[in-house]
């Protein structure tokens, strides 16, 4: 498939995905123009950028542009095939990119990922072993992941891994301990269709977050002020999450 240019943001990338319609909504503006902007805010050229959950690429391609390096970890097969192909038609971005083809896990070995759909259509998961399409992944623990990292590296962390972040958030520390920032999108639905029941579901979400109690944290997609000022006051006092897309800084 040809490239074509395609503006993210204030940028232009070329791609050569399978995702047209993808990116028409990004350059109309209509994908998470607020992770778009933290990015702008908190990456600068000293930056890592680790994208766990990397896609085709979007977020990798936008941090590349500014970060020091970016490290993108993505497990879906096909979504791995489109990544590689749009950082080979933008080299002077893939200079900075390192594609690491694994499913970021708790524990060494292989994991079991599906999707509901079709691989790459960016909603795989750990939360769907049971789908009609499912494959196995070589893991990368937290421990393997922060040791890719030099110690002079100011990172910063975004996790879109469609309902795996309740797993792996409690077993992040490794990272989290040298992160400045983390962006995380949580998936309650997939978590509570895949959990025996709500308290269940509960306590994994309430297990997440006590692994970024260290953080100060921002919703991103709150819908007006109020929203935004209520949400993070219902996840420190509650563990209610009335907001999908958080940004954690240190405080």
């Amino acid at each position: 498939m040809p490239s074509r240019a395609a503006r993210i943001g204030g940028r232009v990338v070329q791609v050569a995905d399978d995702q047209p319609t993808f990116w028409d909504r990004v350059a109309a503006g209509r994908w998470e123009p607020d992770t778009l902007a933290v990015i702008d805010a908190i990456v600068d050229d000293r930056t890592t950028f680790v994208d766990l959950g990397a896609w085709v690429g979007p977020t990798a391609l936008y941090a590349a542009a500014i970060a020091r390096r970016v490290v993108a970890v993505e497990a879906d097969p096909a979504a791995l095939d489109q990544l590689r192909r749009n950082l080979a038609v933008n080299p002077e971005l893939a200079a900075r990119v390192e594609v690491v083809p694994r499913a970021v896990h708790a524990r060494d070995g292989h994991v079991t990922l599906g999707a509901r759909r079709k691989p790459g259509d960016s909603m795989s998961s750990t939360l769907l072993g049971d789908a009609g399409r499912t494959w196995q992944a070589a893991t990368l623990t937290p421990e393997e992941l922060a040791a890719m990292l030099s110690a002079d590296e100011r990172v910063v962390v975004k996790i879109d891994i469609e309902g795996g972040e309740y797993d792996l958030l409690p077993s992040l520390a490794p990272l989290l301990a040298r992160t400045e920032a983390v962006l995380v999108s949580f998936h309650p639905k997939m978590l509570t269709a895949a959990s025996a029941d709500q308290r269940e579901a509960a306590r994994r979400t309430r297990a997440a977050l006590a692994a970024l109690a260290g953080f100060h944290a921002r919703a991103l997609d709150a819908k007006s002020a109020w929203h935004a000022r209520l949400a993070p006051l219902l996840l420190r006092w509650r563990g209610h999450l009335i907001c999908n897309d958080w940004l954690f800084t240190r405080r």
